[in-house]
């Protein structure tokens, strides 16, 4: 069954953007500094690119979308150069996809990735102390799994996480076991509740951006505003914002454009906490 979860990234219009932000990732590539495919792990997708700042920069991590089944990092790298030029590091990381590997491990895969960050700052010029997790759709979903308060699959969540920014992205899981995601993602009752954030708050005293576009399907602005009044009702501090004239894969371009209202937020995000 189809529903307002299953977006069409075959559309003219989505191509074009994506072509758009491969080009552009081309050319942040090229920067000097810029670490690609550094190894956090055996397998070939355990990879992220990292582009530093400098060691005392607060550092985005990014994770994409691709509804857990597509999407590189390679294609997001073009936002480095705006954060950079702001004093503020960009990681984007890569994982397994489904369905050769279970929702299970690719969530553990973002938390393997986030503690090696935290392991390995030192040699990569980045800020132990100030890690932001961000992401967008799936990679949304990947960010709040890693920043949960207790990751039940390692015991060293590490210390230095300052913030969490969520865009579009899906937070309970439940909805999608009688969807046509199901086909790769294999959900139960029981592994949809293991990996839904709303069942795996952030610490309460974690502040929380939650974002989207004016454009997003209901199901997706549901997804979206349950999150957020959770992690308040939790304590957090949480602020929500949405792009009026962005859709969820117009809403991407967005990390890389300084005046635009994503970008913002997200500055916004980093420097109450640096």
């Amino acid at each position: 069954m189809n529903t307002d979860h299953d977006l069409d990234p075959g559309t003219p219009d989505v191509i074009a953007l994506q072509a758009e932000y491969e080009r552009k990732s081309r050319d942040a590539a090229q920067r000097p500094g810029a670490r690609l495919d550094v190894a956090y792990g055996a397998h070939e997708r355990q990879r992220l690119d990292v582009f530093s700042a400098g060691p005392h920069a607060p550092v985005l991590v990014f994770f994409h979308g691709g509804y857990w089944r597509a999407g590189s990092k390679d294609a997001r790298r073009f936002p480095a150069p705006a954060w950079n030029a702001r004093g503020v590091s960009w990681v984007t990381v890569n994982y397994r996809l489904a369905p050769q590997a279970r929702l299970s491990a690719i969530v553990s895969d973002a938390r393997d990735a986030v503690a090696w960050i935290d392991d390995n700052a030192g040699t990569l010029d980045l800020n132990v102390n100030a890690l932001h997790l961000t992401g967008n759709s799936a990679g949304a979903h990947l960010a709040a799994m890693a920043a949960t308060a207790c990751w039940s699959d390692r015991q060293d969540r590490p210390t230095g996480i300052r913030s969490l920014s969520v865009i579009s992205g899906l937070f309970d899981l439940s909805p999608l076991i009688g969807e046509t995601s199901n086909e790769w993602l294999h959900l139960t009752e029981q592994t949809a509740h293991a990996a839904s954030p709303i069942h795996h708050l952030p610490p309460s005293d974690l502040p929380i951006l939650v974002g989207l576009g004016g454009k997003e399907t209901s199901a997706f602005k549901r997804q979206s505003q349950l999150f957020a009044k959770l992690c308040q009702s939790a304590g957090n501090p949480v602020r929500m914002f949405e792009s009026p004239e962005a859709d969820h894969f117009k809403i991407i371009g967005e990390y890389g454009v300084p005046d635009s209202p994503l970008f913002a937020h997200l500055e916004r995000a980093i420097s109450d906490q640096n």
